[in-house]
């Protein structure tokens, strides 16, 4: 890492990598005018993002009579991130490179395991998967990412009920990690994700929904990611989604906690009686198989996830509402979640036209964690870069 950087030479890094990443193949004269710097400066930090393996040229285009201009993209295969999804019973570990296009992953099982243990096994398979698929390249350091209430500030866990961690000191204890370690909440690493990989790149101001074991969700303004003065913006768990009475342990009933995580989607098959389904995976086949009991189910928790979503709505009327995680994977069933929501918003189906499902893929909790080190790369590129380039002044 490199001793204290010159605050706006890092912003001019950081301007210039952003435009290349955000709209790869231009120039660097394209690239000079978009950001109002000057091309020679432009050219400078090119070199020097080209030397250290961050951004690639393609092959000149003949640009009239004057010289042919070069299209500049960021480096997606010379370096990695890793990116890590601590689940309750099953961690997600994925290198991808800086375009959040999987190289490698595995899935870490540590159901009933405390967090000192379940965190021993994800360093060992997170070491493992780099030994195997690293092919020596660079990580560049690693985003984790798990659901409740996390304080990014000082590195901890501060309660993922889902896994019963509380008060884990988890930056520390994941120190033998690829370095920088970013600690952060799932719903705001999925609109981390959705800002560089989905619908973020076309609408800046969308409320993202987390449905998975955990819950979470998170405003998006201007491209900005909203975290609330406490850092606890987001907890959507105990929006009241069924009259149905099941109880809720924060002491009301019909939370949408109890009503429309994975879990509560298996207890739900468990009280009609299929006794057969032991996990989310299960119910993920048997719907596959056409199961209709199962389907029905998965329909029923959909309606939940879009009665939480209307009052969301009409609370703050996003641009769009992106639900991301188990419901997504199942894009057809969009239309069903779509119709509740105009059902029962007061925008009707104007609100219900603006829901969409997350654009992510397989693995894609783990891939939001890695978007966390993409950010990080992105908004300070010279503390990836080896400390020869210190040398250069670049105005």
């Amino acid at each position: 890492m490199l001793r204290k950087i010159d605050p706006a030479r890092t912003r001019n890094y950081s301007m210039v990598l952003r435009e290349i990443f955000a709209d790869p193949g231009r120039s660097r004269k394209e690239i000079a005018d978009a950001i109002g710097i000057s091309a020679a400066s432009v050219t400078s930090i090119a070199a020097n993002l080209l030397s250290n393996s961050l951004i690639v040229e393609a092959a000149p285009v003949a640009a009239g009579q004057g010289r042919p201009r070069v299209p500049l993209a960021v480096d997606t295969e010379s370096q990695l991130v890793m990116g890590i999804h601590l689940g309750p019973r099953v961690t997600g570990v994925v290198l991808t490179g800086l375009d959040g296009v999987a190289k490698a992953s595995v899935l870490v099982p540590h159901s009933g395991l405390d967090a000192q243990s379940s965190f021993a096994l994800v360093i060992e398979q997170a070491n493992k998967l780099i030994a195997e698929h690293g092919k020596g390249r660079t990580i560049l350091g690693t985003g984790v990412a798990t659901g409740g209430i996390v304080d990014r500030i000082n590195g901890r866990i501060v309660e993922n009920q889902g896994a019963g961690w509380s008060e884990v000191p988890a930056v520390q204890m994941l120190a033998q990690l690829p370095q920088p370690l970013v600690l952060d909440n799932n719903a705001r690493a999925a609109a981390q994700s959705e800002l560089f990989y989905g619908h973020g790149a076309r609408v800046e101001d969308f409320l993202l929904m987390v449905i998975t074991s955990d819950l979470g969700a998170v405003i998006v303004s201007n491209g900005q990611i909203r975290a609330g003065w406490s850092q606890h913006a987001g907890n959507i768990s105990h929006l009241t989604v069924s009259d149905s009475g099941v109880a809720c342990e924060c002491g009301r009933s019909g939370c949408l906690q109890v009503m429309a995580t994975d879990e509560s989607t298996v207890r739900r098959a468990h009280e009609a009686g299929r006794l057969d389904v032991a996990d989310y995976g299960d119910i993920d086949r048997m719907y596959d198989a056409g199961d209709e009991q199962i389907r029905s189910l998965v329909a029923e928790r959909d309606g939940f996830v879009a009665r939480a979503a209307a009052t969301l709505f009409d609370l703050l009327d996003p641009g769009l509402l992106v639900i991301a995680g188990t419901p997504a994977e199942r894009p057809e069933t969009l239309a069903h979640v779509q119709s509740v929501v105009s059902e029962s918003t007061y925008q009707g189906a104007i609100a219900g036209s603006r829901v969409v499902y997350s654009s992510d893929h397989e693995l894609s909790l783990s891939i939001f964690a890695a978007s966390i080190m993409v950010n990080e790369v992105l908004a300070d590129p010279l503390s990836f870069m080896q400390s020869a380039e210190e040398q250069h002044q670049d105005k």
